[in-house]
């Protein structure tokens, strides 16, 4: 399922370290609307893979050090999400907030409307994507984290293991991503700032091969690291 949430703000300086302020979004929707689903979702102790992904739209206007100024008072926000329980639960808790002042950095956001997207049907192995939320290949080695774009060679390794650890709670064959294949057709690196860490990324627009039912997954939830932080969705060509 895809949710796209419309918010207005009341200023256009929107935070440059936004995906913390939509992280606590998430987390108080889920808390103010069911507990359960909350700590389903979130532990402090626990790295729970999560069935969603979600980017942030919006009209950028001029970059600064800790602040993005929008050309238009609002934002938008697109989430995919692959299991129906949870899509309903997000939905409901988002439904609450509706109205609701959010106060962030200096300003603050309203939730407006809430819709859904259709979903386009996956019925060859090979597609042509295009990023709208930045594309994450992390490793991780002696408790620091290593991140890789599309320019280096441990791009395609690494983002393989990052597949192979969200299908832990799918039924679906970790072999399945062993022939998987991505490559760039126009895409550059970019890096955010993402927790006081610059992180690098990949986006634009890429030619993915593999098997149609893990096409479609990563197509529902998200592709790599950090999915659900606000990274990996792409949209099908």
């Amino acid at each position: 399922m895809r949710l796209k949430l419309y918010f207005t703000l009341e200023n256009n300086q929107f935070p440059i370290q936004y995906h913390r302020n939509i992280m606590s979004f998430i987390k108080l929707s889920l808390t103010e609307y069911n507990q359960n689903y909350y700590e389903k979702l979130y532990h402090a102790k626990d790295n729970i893979i999560k069935p969603y992904a979600f980017a942030t739209l919006f009209s950028s206007e001029k970059f600064e050090q800790d602040t993005i100024t929008l050309k238009e008072k609002r934002f938008e926000i697109l989430f995919t999400i692959a299991e129906p329980e949870i899509a309903v639960a997000l939905y409901n808790s988002f439904n609450h907030q509706k109205g609701k002042k959010f106060p962030i950095h200096h300003n603050a956001w309203t939730l407006q409307n809430i819709s859904m997207i259709p979903e386009k049907q996956i019925s060859e192995t090979s597609l042509q994507i295009k990023f709208l939320s930045p594309l994450v290949a992390r490793s991780r080695e002696n408790r620091k984290d290593f991140y890789y774009s599309f320019e280096h060679q441990e791009f395609l390794d690494t983002l393989k293991i990052n597949i192979k650890e969200q299908l832990k709670i799918t039924n679906i064959s970790p072999e399945l991503v062993d022939s998987l294949s991505i490559q760039p057709i126009q895409a550059k690196k970019i890096i955010i700032k993402f927790y006081e860490k610059k992180i690098e990324t990949s986006i634009g627009t890429f030619q993915i091969t593999a098997d149609k039912e893990l096409l479609k997954y990563l197509y529902q939830a998200g592709i790599g690291s950090k999915r659900s932080s606000g990274f990996g969705v792409f949209e099908i060509k």
